[in-house]
């Protein structure tokens, strides 16, 4: 006699539109040089393959890699790379509106939140072009090419696009622009002091919250945002072509030295998604949710399971540290009331956090994502994995943490 166990109980999802709120596209070949005015196509960001070897350079100097694809031609997952080579290997889901779509068809996801690959989380390697006017134009061409593949996709597609912090009254210019264009939200560096800028609760920042907080667009915090463009490239200089070794610029190096570029990606990988416990610290410990009331930020790529924790030792230190007078009246609130009425963060491959840390968390503030194409991406089976984790759970519940809070966050029509 043949003894089967039961199958494991899963959610049900039937009916429900799942949004990933952290995935990648890569920057397509003709991204910049398909749009770029003729007197600017021999400066703009163009892709040169070397070697077997693809990545960017701008006026003419090498600039950025590819970024995180891990998915080749034939939507196969490969594991243990990182920067996939040449460009040409990639599947074409990476960075074409058509191909993402049907991909998103196949997984049974309906829409997906985008940010950057090759270029960085945020503007920092933008505001690493020294010219103003090329800065201004590559700036532009990419948030353009945000609004169109917004648009071509009917929003399931909805790009973060990027900010120029480093002039205020251009950051204005720019969001409004792209607001009125149908962009929901932005990426932002956590660390503008490292570029030589004020840190985010300073007056300097004052018109850009102020955009934030009237319009409802989001904003987002990705893993990795504050790192300059020379960081983010010294670690990817084995992808590169290679540089003299006085030019690669030194970096602190997350994993030991003796570890090899498998588990050096692991290393830093796993630290880096704890690495937004310093914004969210931060942000709760300021005033800036009393300046700006309907202010809403994300923490992409970050994981949920450690955040019981820090709002834990958040309330305790406040209490055991903060007790100066000028120092208590600081802030109205509570870092959890902070937290649960202006940030939000996502899981994908985690089992312990969505099963156990939800009611913590509070399940108004917990999205999900698939982080493709990157390594470690939910693919093929993030639907799967979902109704997985979230089996046991009352059907608002899961409605909300797959759709619901998504939907009201980056404004969607369902």
């Amino acid at each position: 006699m043949t003894i089967t166990e039961p199958a494991p109980a899963v959610a049900d999802l039937d009916g429900i539109k799942i949004i990933d709120t952290d995935s990648h596209f890569t920057e397509p070949p003709d991204l910049w040089s398909s749009r770029a005015a003729s007197s600017w196509k021999s400066r703009v960001p163009e892709q040169r393959t070397i070697d077997g070897k693809t990545h960017w350079f701008l006026d003419g100097q090498p600039w950025a890699s590819i970024g995180g694809n891990t998915l080749k031609r034939g939507r196969e997952k490969v594991l243990g790379e990182w920067v996939m080579q040449p460009f040409d290997a990639i599947d074409p889901c990476a960075w074409s509106v058509k191909e993402r779509l049907e991909l998103l068809d196949q997984i049974g996801i309906w829409a997906q939140v985008l940010y950057p690959n090759g270029i960085g989380f945020s503007s920092n390697h933008i505001f690493a072009v020294d010219d103003l006017d090329l800065r201004a134009v590559v700036l532009e061409t990419l948030n353009d090419f945000y609004v169109d593949v917004q648009r071509q996709s009917n929003d399931r597609l909805l790009p973060q696009a990027m900010i120029p912090i480093w002039d205020m009254d251009y950051t204005v210019k720019e969001m409004t622009r792209l607001i009125d264009a149908g962009i929901r939200g932005f990426t932002l560096t956590d660390r503008p002091e490292l570029l030589g800028l004020p840190e985010l609760d300073e007056p300097y920042y004052e018109p850009m919250w102020d955009i934030f907080n009237s319009t409802g667009s989001v904003v987002n915090f990705h893993i990795g945002s504050g790192n300059r463009r020379d960081e983010v490239e010294a670690r990817r200089a084995l992808q590169l072509v290679q540089k003299p070794t006085n030019e690669i610029p030194k970096v602190a190096n997350p994993s030991f030295a003796s570890f090899g570029p498998m588990r050096q990606l692991a290393v830093t990988a796993i630290q880096g998604y704890m690495s937004n416990a310093r914004i969210i610290t931060n942000l709760v410990c300021s005033n800036l949710f009393d300046r700006y009331e309907k202010l809403k930020v994300v923490s992409a790529e970050s994981g949920i399971g450690w955040i019981p924790f820090l709002l834990e030792s958040l309330e305790w230190q406040l209490d055991e540290m903060v007790v100066a007078p000028s120092e208590v009246s600081f802030n109205k609130r509570r870092p959890r009331e902070y937290f649960n009425d202006h940030i939000y963060v996502m899981f994908w491959f985690e089992r312990f956090g969505p099963k156990h840390a939800l009611e913590e968390i509070g399940v108004n503030n917990v999205l999900v994502e698939t982080d493709i194409p990157h390594p470690t991406c939910m693919y093929p089976g993030a639907r799967e994995h979902f109704a997985d984790v979230l089996a046991g759970l009352d059907a608002h519940t899961v409605r909300r943490i797959l759709q619901d809070n998504a939907a009201e966050l980056y404004q969607l029509e369902l």
